[in-house]
């Protein structure tokens, strides 16, 4: 009898059981919703803004194309879902408005549709923006936001939130802003009395002159393999400095006034 007990317990638990796992495994029925992703870019996103380092990349290239993917929550449909994707007012900072400036279409950016479809049977769609390189990003970077607009079928209904200096929270992946500069950072590779007596102090301005003159692809220069061939880093440093006595007229440093120049021991 008390064996018969345990099973009629067993098999009533096990009904509860499976009827929460059949529950669990309903559709969902609600709201769809966008928003911007974060997963793909998470190694250089910072909040909701996109770093663009002009900077590291071949100086004769003009212009980039970088694809912002949104994704929807919610079912999928077997029809298209359009929505808009807005230029809106970018924020500068107090503190940089003499650094950084509002990106201009037609200057900064060619000017995109703003319209995204979110196909049938899709779960995502990318909006393409081409960003321009000009020459003011050398003293200025530009910014330049974009924002999800909200439909009746494709709403908000998730972001992360940051807060802010004065407390206030904000949603973050409504929008993404893109900065762009020419920023080159200094190699891990230059250190040491070594490099220092090849090509002296670090500037941006001089890794860039290198980078151009000689055709580096500026990810080699920045990887730390680029470090390691010292014979070849010795022959590019007396390369430079013959190259920078020919210039006329001369090439100075970021500030306009010290003229560019490797290290002692590529002087002649």
């Amino acid at each position: 009898m008390k064996r018969i007990c345990i099973i009629i317990i067993t098999a009533i638990f096990a009904g509860l059981f499976w009827s929460g796992c059949q529950k669990d495994l309903d559709t969902y029925e609600g709201e769809s919703g966008i928003y911007f992703d974060h997963t793909r870019d998470q190694n250089l996103l910072r909040a909701d803004t996109l770093p663009f380092a002009w900077g590291q990349i071949d100086g004769d290239i003009l212009e980039q194309k970088v694809s912002l993917q949104i994704n929807l929550l919610g079912n999928v449909t077997d029809y298209d879902r359009t929505f808009r994707v807005n230029v809106i007012e970018s924020v500068v900072p107090e503190s940089l408005k003499d650094e950084m400036k509002v990106a201009v279409e037609g200057t900064d950016y060619r000017a995109f549709a703003n319209e995204c479809t979110i196909r049938a049977n899709e779960v995502s769609t990318n909006l393409e923006i081409t960003l321009l390189r000009t020459e003011a990003l050398q003293t200025e970077s530009r910014i330049l936001t974009v924002a999800l607009e909200e439909t009746e079928e494709l709403k908000f209904l998730y972001s992360r939130e940051v807060t802010d200096k004065e407390n206030n929270r904000r949603r973050i992946d409504l929008q993404r802003v893109i900065v762009m500069d020419e920023t080159l950072p200094k190699p891990d590779w230059w250190w040491g009395t070594d490099i220092y007596n090849i090509f002296g102090d670090y500037s941006m301005k001089k890794a860039i002159t290198i980078c151009d003159v000689r055709g580096i692809d500026r990810k080699e220069w920045l990887s730390s393999e680029f470090g390691d061939r010292l014979s070849f880093l010795i022959f590019l440093g007396e390369y430079m400095q013959r190259w920078l006595d020919e210039q006329n007229p001369p090439i100075y440093e970021e500030d306009g006034e010290t003229l560019m120049t490797m290290g002692p021991d590529s002087q002649y």
